[in-house]
This record gives C-alpha cells, structure tokens and sequence, in this order.
C-alpha cells in the first residue's frame, strides 16, 4: 500500500526514473545508502506509456551480508506539446522518494528484527540482544553431585514435578561453580510435597554449599502450611552454619575475586497437598528468589520486591531471619506453583512479561523435559546469572517423562 501511493504520487507529479537502494555489496560493512534520481519526461517525439515498479528484497544474495533493498522506479508518459517537465522543483520529489525509501527500508528492519526476536528462546522470551560467544571453563572439573545442569521431572503421589538448574554465562565465563539449588520430596507421612529453591550469594565464600545445604535441610524437615515459618527457617539456617563452618575461609579456587563474606544464600520453600486436590498451600522465603502461582490462567508474585536495602544486597541466611515472608493460597487442580531463582524471575517480571505471558499457557500442563529446559534456557544477553526453575503441578499429569 506504501509502495503503491508513493508511485501514484510520483507519477501524478511527473518525475522520471527514481531509485531508492539500501544495503552493502558483498563482504562489504557500509551504513545504508540513498540515490535518487529526476528526469522530467521523454524526449520530443517519444510517446511513452507511463510505467512504474516497486520492488522490496528482503535478504542478501548467497554469499552477500546485506539489508533489505527498497527500489522505487516511476516513468511518466508526456504531457501535450512533448513538454514532460515537472512542475515541482526536482529536490521536493528527490525528499519524498528519498523519505518513503526510507520508511519502507525501517518497516522491512523491524520485521525482521520482530521475527528474530519471537525465535529467540522458544519462541517468546523477552525482546533483547543475542550473547556473544564466550569460553566455557569448568568449575574446576566436573562431577555428577555438583553438575552446571541438573534436570528432574515424574510424579510425587498426586503431583507433577519439572525442576532445572543451569549454570549462568558469567559463572561459565568464569569457571566458577553453579550457585543455585533445589531439592523436592514427599513428607514422611505422605501427605504434603515440600519444594524448596536457594541462590547462594555471588558475593559470599562457598555461596553454592550453603545453598545446597539449605534445600536438602528445608526438605528434610516436617513442613506444613500452618507449621511456624519462623522456627524452619531457624533450623535450616543452623544447618547452612554448621555445614560451611566445617569448609573454612579458603576459597579454593572456586570463588570469584571479590567473595570474602562468610557463606549466605536466599531461600524459598513451597508445601502443597500431595493427593492434587483443593486445599491450602503455603510458601515462605527469605531473599529474592520468587515464588510465582499460576491460577485460572494468570500469575500472582506471592512475594513482591518491596524496595531495595543498603547496598542493593538480598536479604539471606542465616543472618536475616527477622526478614521471612510467607503466604498461604487456595490450592487446586489445573494450578501450578513455580520457585525460581532471580537469574530466571527477572525474566518473568512479576507475571507480566512476554515470557511470562507465553508460559502461562505452555505451562497449564507440565512440558517434556526438553521443552521445559529449552524454556528456561533461554539465550539473550542481559541475563547471564544461574537459572533455577521447580514447578509443581496439582494433578498426576504424567505417564512418561520425555
């Protein structure tokens, strides 16, 4: 339609041949050109048909690193007396041909910058700039009981599970361990399914052990929704102490250069009915690991961020017992209950991202594994930190796990 109208007027004004291109040569990194061109009509004598043609290329040649190419060409058949000449000045149509070029080039930019953007984690992850490539280095080795990429997923009693947890880019970058954590398991008697996610602080000595010591600990204990929160956290960061205590202040080459802070990690714990029936649910967290409900269709951030503290530094264990939050909700069929680490729910953005939007539909039933690590491992630059996702739907939902 643009095309179109920015030849009908060229030719109502009578311009000659016009030509808009945009994009290099190949192998060639030049910024996008402009040329336009006026003649006023045919020659005494010549008795042309007006002609026009539009063109848009969307992609390069093989072997060519080029923009899409806008090419507008218009000739005008002559006026009585053989006079073809324009009636406005030849710069005013150079500035229109010029300008619609251009608009035409941004419109065919931004499609394909749209559609770049919907391929890129799965399908709907937040808009953003792919990552570079950079090294991969090994924390030290590899060893199955402290792996860069841990994925579960089954049944416990009536409930599903899908859980992951991978290294982020600067962890890789740095050859540093996986910080987060997340453990699960059905209560002694059987009765609730116990989820608990930790992020060990960046910031702190041996940040991935005591994260690793505070979901075993969280999990092991006999937790109920109406249980004192208080006296659980109590307990998980006296085991979080005594187990760290034990590895001393070196850090063994683990650590980035600025961790000297004694062990510290976030922790988020979730108990839900075991038999996937409607009941009372509850969850509790110290620091900025979310816990996400996914009811009816929409989100709900259980615990909001409520402003940041000195120093723009989490509240975490096991110094900061006086900053627990917790919340009981109505539990149910079709509900799901998320823990994550923040390296995966800033992304989600309380809810109300565009990642957020599209997992609230793939995610009313538990994906196969590999689609539930493709979701979370989506590739943009601006998040580089460890992912830990534990979702847990009310319902047996699977028979095999793909």
């Amino acid at each position: 339609m643009i095309r179109a109208a920015l030849a009908g007027l060229l030719l109502v004004a009578g311009a000659g041949p016009v030509g808009v291109t945009s994009g290099p040569l190949c192998r060639e990194r030049a910024e996008p050109t402009v040329m336009a061109g006026v003649r006023s009509g045919p020659l005494p004598g010549e008795r042309a048909e007006p002609t026009v043609t539009a063109d848009v290329t969307s992609g390069p040649l093989p072997g060519q690193r080029a923009e899409p190419t806008v090419t507008v060409t218009v000739t005008p058949a002559g006026r009585p007396g053989g006079g073809g000449a324009s009636q406005w000045p030849w710069w005013i149509l150079s500035g229109l041909v010029a300008g619609g070029g251009a608009a035409l080039l941004g419109r065919s930019l931004l499609d394909r910058r749209n559609r770049a953007g919907s391929g890129s984690g799965g399908g709907g992850a937040p808009l953003g700039p792919l990552p570079q490539p950079v090294p991969v280095l090994l924390a030290g080795g590899a060893d199955s009981r402290a792996p860069g990429v841990a994925l579960d997923g089954g049944m416990l009693a009536q409930t599903t599970v899908r859980a992951v947890s991978i290294r982020g880019r600067r962890h890789r970058y740095r050859g540093e361990p996986l910080q987060d954590a997340y453990a699960v398991r059905l209560s002694a008697d059987g009765r609730w399914v116990i989820a608990a996610v930790a992020d060990g602080l960046g910031s702190t000595l041996h940040a991935e052990h005591a994260a690793a010591v505070a979901v075993r600990a969280a999990t092991n204990l006999s937790l109920t929704p109406g249980l004192g929160w208080h006296a659980a956290f109590a307990t998980v960061a006296g085991e979080v102490m005594r187990a760290t205590a034990r590895l001393g202040g070196r850090p063994g080459g683990e650590r980035g250069a600025g961790a000297s802070e004694p062990p510290a990690t976030t922790l988020t714990i979730g108990v839900v009915p075991a038999d996937g029936r409607r009941g009372i649910a509850a969850c509790a967290a110290i620091g900025d690991s979310p816990a996400l409900w996914l009811h009816d269709g929409m989100w709900t951030e259980l615990f909001p961020p409520e402003g940041q503290r000195p120093g723009n530094v989490t509240s975490a264990l096991p110094e900061d017992l006086g900053e627990l939050r917790e919340r009981q909700i109505d539990w149910g069929p079709g509900d799901v209950l998320v823990l994550c680490s923040d390296g995966f729910g800033s992304a989600m953005g309380g809810g109300g991202s565009l990642l957020a939007q599209r997992l609230a539909t793939s995610w009313s039933s538990p994906p196969e594994l590999r689609g539930f690590l493709r979701d979370v491992d989506f590739q943009l630059s601006t998040y580089d930190d460890d992912r830990t996702v534990l979702a847990v739907w009310a319902g047996r939902h699977d028979t095999a796990v793909l």
